[in-house]
């Protein structure tokens, strides 16, 4: 008989999230599922997130669903992986960019999303180790790091694109670029940039138009470094012409499955910010590591 997991991120939306467990709870029963094969679980932090799901899978649990952001559904990930990768992971997306679910087209309805884990298949896909953390979705240094650590989740959630367009416009008239020296396992070389940007799919922030190549399990990750920048015709493109991104004429890019990026400049006020996934990740150095379909995911029919 098949057993479920909920791994909850209680710190965002308790009265919706208590709704949403309860639908949970009574669909998987109507489809046969004893009350007593459906497990709950509310860490109090990443740490209890990231092991939790690590004992769930241990414990053979056969399915894990996470109810929080992208950066809950990282943290179960990685759980999966350390903890052996018997559990499969389903999806029901409850963030605020759903970038994992989008790249992997499960549904955004909740009751459709459920339906999927009954009626989908099974796909492995890639995951990235950096340095002590997981990645699977994307790295940012440089302007899009620091326009994120600049917004708050309430003024994301209230103002959207348009909080990020105000924090950006800052940033960018300080004008400042990072010098970075990046080995990967087929070169070595150095960039000056505002923006370095490592993709493991074909969307970021939820948003398709980088690398149509790009897929969730080809043991590989796209490294895209920004010349110059105008900024007006940057978010332009990120923000608005949905599907075109990859038409901004200044991106430099190349794939690698390993890349340890560092710091050139040695000043600790020119080390850049890191994000990893939408979440603060501290600075450089890291070592990105692809970890080739290392989860399973519940996944619609082709």
């Amino acid at each position: 008989m098949t057993t479920f997991a909920l791994i909850i991120n209680q710190k965002s939306g308790k009265r919706e999230k208590d709704q949403l467990i309860e639908t949970i709870k009574n669909f998987l029963i109507e489809k046969n599922i004893p009350e007593k094969n459906i497990l709950y679980f509310y860490p109090a932090s990443a740490d209890e997130t990231r092991e939790m799901a690590k004992e769930a899978c241990l414990d053979k649990i056969d399915v894990i669903i996470p109810l929080g952001g992208d950066g809950t559904i990282k943290l179960v990930c990685a759980g999966i992986y350390e903890g052996g990768g018997y559990s499969r992971l389903g999806l029901i997306p409850t963030g605020t960019v759903n970038n994992l679910a989008k790249s992997l087209n499960i549904p955004l309805n909740p009751k459709k999303a459920l339906e999927n884990l009954f009626s989908g298949r099974e796909l492995a896909i890639d995951i990235a180790r950096v340095n002590d953390q997981y990645m699977i979705s994307s790295l940012t240094l440089g302007l899009m790091a620091d326009m994120a650590l600049s917004v708050t989740p309430e003024h994301k959630r209230r103002y959207g694109a348009l909080a990020f367009i105000k924090a950006g416009w800052k940033i960018f008239l300080r004008r400042r670029s990072y010098r970075v020296q990046a080995i990967s396992d087929q070169k070595k070389q150095y960039f000056k940039t505002k923006l370095l940007l490592i993709t493991m799919s074909n969307t970021v922030a939820g948003l398709p138009g980088f690398n149509q190549k790009d897929t969730v399990d080809d043991g590989l990750f796209t490294v895209y470094t920004l010349r110059k920048t105008h900024f007006i015709r940057f978010f332009f493109y990120f923000f608005f012409r949905i599907g075109k991104f990859n038409h901004f004429r200044h991106w430099d890019s190349f794939q690698a499955s390993e890349l340890r990026l560092i710091n050139v400049r040695k000043k600790d006020k020119n080390n850049p910010n890191v994000r990893i996934d939408g979440d603060v990740a501290g600075k450089l150095p890291v070592l990105i590591q692809m970890l080739p379909k290392a989860i399973t995911v519940i996944v619609p029919k082709k």
